[in-house]
């Protein structure tokens, strides 16, 4: 049987609260040592990133996500705002977006499910339970789940 080689999955975080970046970062790439976490603090950063414009226009390095994690509040445009652009986009449509907030509001989360996104969770402020969301989140989305530009 031939065996697809596996390009390491790339977790790409929406969030300005750098605490909050530094724990998932953390905790997720204590779970999966191949995994390679970018972040970006607004929406302007994202679409930057996912488009090589801007600060990453010479950046030969952009490296597609696997899987975006949007915080619902963020500065400028909301994650809502940009989830309904990124599902909208057809060159960013594909990617799954996880929605990584502190709102446990089932307002949100069914918003969160109307625009698209392809889970919602709710983030923990316990080391503790960060690393018991990355350890699940990793175990699904980078060994589980079929993901687009993982296998070449």
């Amino acid at each position: 049987m031939h065996h697809l080689q596996k390009k390491s999955p790339v977790l790409l975080m929406v969030d300005d609260d750098r605490e909050d970046v530094y724990l998932t970062k953390r905790a997720f790439c204590n779970h999966n040592k191949e995994l390679i976490f970018k972040s970006v603090q607004d929406g302007a950063e994202l679409f930057d990133y996912l488009d090589a414009c801007g600060e990453y226009a010479t950046n030969a390095t952009v490296d597609t996500p696997s899987v975006i994690l949007l915080d619902i509040n963020i500065p400028k445009q909301n994650g809502f705002t940009l989830l309904e652009r990124l599902k909208s986009a057809d060159e960013h449509c594909h990617i799954p977006v996880s929605m990584f907030t502190t709102s446990n509001s089932p307002r949100d989360v069914s918003k969160a499910y109307k625009l698209g996104a392809s889970s919602f969770i709710c983030k923990s402020p316990s080391a503790a339970g960060m690393n018991n969301i990355a350890e699940r989140f990793c175990a699904y989305w980078f060994n589980f789940a079929e993901l687009t530009g993982i296998t070449t």
